[in-house]
């Protein structure tokens, strides 16, 4: 039964999504519980880890981590958390992202939304796991292969993640904090032949791959470089529009309430620069008021065109929800480029899923995805680009995706 259910799950996710799934779960192997996405230092870093778990499990004093076995896993909520985890790192959807684990630091989610510009899909994704320290917990041991856009070869990856259940009987990944004997058990079990015979393999495995492909090895190391110059970057406008805000707190704070004056002393209304508007960038929640506890009044998928009420300086825009006030984190909006009154000049047809960006860059912010067969107004190309209407404002594809 439990093959014919993530068999059913497997075949909607291929249909809908990224991450190609097997039929049956059969392996999965990792050592590491890294959270970054560069493949050619995180086996590195694995066997570091490696190391000092090794030395630590010859002191470890806890009996039960000896006779835990790495067992297939046959629990469809757990490979459905796992698939939903990998399709969101392979689309970029901070959303579910956010949503499948307990935390997940800026600089993270940046380096994950980054590098989805590049990921074709997981051609494969198999899991393992061994039975965690605390009730309803698991450590799930992840074996993927990677597909990026343009290239044939599928690299390997591995990846361990802690699993735990919530108050309400739901499965998370818990990225958090964990106590010193939670680590300490987790370091010992991964430690053990079991796992670290599937490691070596696909150690092995990776490692024969970048002989015969040095290709390979190369671009996913420019990659990386790449993918964290954008990541830094991102964090230095997070941290400037951070800046900009709470100066502009201050300042609006020092009129008491008052209009701003201008140098000849002329009072501006806000009005009067007409209604702003913004544009979510990912799936997101709308909340009744400025927390991530308020209540939730829905939700608007990415590229969703919404009127701004206020922005606060705590990271959060008020919007027009249908007709009435709603809160949106402003990390996942974006000020929208009318394409009213914009001239067409033709029409595009996207060959395959693409990424809608702001500006003509890969690493301007997406409004969302234009689907296989999905037609747009073109109202111009810049470089290789190309300009066009999307939900009505400007947004850019790829031109080489488009006919």
């Amino acid at each position: 039964m439990w093959k014919e259910k993530i068999h059913s799950i497997g075949n909607y996710i291929i249909k809908h999504n990224k991450v190609v799934l097997p039929a049956v779960v059969v392996v999965a192997v990792a050592i590491t519980v890294s959270v970054s996405l560069s493949l050619s230092s995180r086996h590195k870093e694995a066997q570091q880890e490696a190391e000092i778990a090794s030395a630590a499990s010859e002191t470890a004093t806890e009996p039960t981590t000896e006779d835990v076995p790495l067992v297939a896993n046959e629990e469809g909520a757990i490979y459905t958390l796992i698939a939903t985890y990998y399709n969101a790192m392979a689309t970029g959807d901070e959303e579910t992202l956010r949503s499948v684990c307990d935390e997940i630091s800026d600089k993270d989610m940046y380096r994950y939304v980054e590098l989805s510009q590049y990921i074709d899909y997981y051609p494969t994704l198999e899991i393992y796991t061994k039975t965690g320290p605390e009730e309803g917990s698991v450590i799930a041991y992840v074996y993927y292969k990677i597909s990026f856009t343009g290239h044939e070869e599928e690299v390997p990856g591995y990846q361990a993640l802690y699993i735990c259940t919530n108050d309400q009987g739901g499965l998370y990944i818990k990225r958090g904090e964990n106590s010193e004997e939670v680590n300490e058990y987790i370091k010992t079990v991964s430690t053990q032949d079991d796992v670290v015979e599937f490691n070596n393999k696909i150690t092995v495995e990776y490692n024969e791959l970048m002989v015969d492909h040095p290709e390979v090895l190369q671009y996913i190391s420019e990659l990386d470089s790449q993918v964290s110059i954008a990541v830094g970057e991102k964090l230095a406008n997070q941290v400037a529009a951070e800046t900009q805000v709470a100066e502009a707190g201050t300042e609006e704070g020092s009129t008491d309430g008052q209009d701003t004056q201008t140098e000849n002393g002329e009072q501006q209304e806000a009005e009067d620069q007409g209604p702003q508007y913004v544009t979510t960038t990912t799936t997101v929640n709308v909340r009744s008021s400025d927390s991530e506890q308020a209540d939730k009044l829905g939700k608007v998928s990415g590229g969703t065109k919404l009127q701004v009420l206020e922005q606060r300086p705590n990271g959060w825009t008020k919007v027009d929800y249908e007709g009435k006030e709603g809160y949106i984190k402003t990390e996942f909006l974006q000020l929208a480029e009318s394409a009213a009154g914009t001239e067409t000049i033709g029409t595009v047809t996207a060959t395959t899923n693409i990424n809608v960006r702001a500006s003509a860059s890969e690493t301007a912010d997406r409004l969302g995805v234009l689907s296989g067969g999905d037609s747009a107004e073109l109202v111009g190309t810049e470089g290789d680009w190309s300009k066009i209407k999307y939900n009505g404002q400007i947004g850019y594809v790829k031109s080489e995706y488009v006919q």
